[in-house]
Order: structure tokens, then sequence, then C-alpha cells
């Protein structure tokens, strides 16, 4: 399992316990470690980065920090 894949299903994990129904990970063409994803009900996004900046995070956005509300 690649990094990337292991931060995807991190933050799929996370994003269940929040009762989101998440879409498909659309990965980034100039950036090969990054993706991102979206509720299907909420439209809250999550996204993970396998090398953030200095200071940045791996996995973030609304749907691994709020409740699904849709």
């Amino acid at each position: 399992m690649t990094k990337l894949e292991r931060l995807k299903h991190e933050a799929l994990v996370s994003c269940t316990f929040r009762e989101h129904l998440m879409g498909q990970w659309s990965n980034r063409r100039d950036h090969h470690g990054m993706a991102s994803n979206y509720c299907q009900r909420c439209g809250q996004t999550v996204s993970v980065d396998t090398e953030p900046p200095p200071n940045g995070i791996e996995i973030g956005g609304e749907a691994v920090a709020v409740n699904c509300n849709g």
C-alpha cells in the first residue's frame, strides 16, 4: 500500500465515522501525491497530501472535522 492509498483510507474512515457519503477520489495531475474527495450529500470536502509543506497536514478538510448535515 502506498502512502497516498494509506492516507485516502484513513480519510475515508474518518469521513464515514462522521456519516459522510464520499464519492470517487480525484488525483491532482500536477502533483501525484495529492487527492481530494467530497460528500455526495452535503458537499464537504477532504484532501490528502503525501508531502505537505512545513506546518502543513497530510489529511484535512471539513469532512474529517464536522458531521454530515445533508
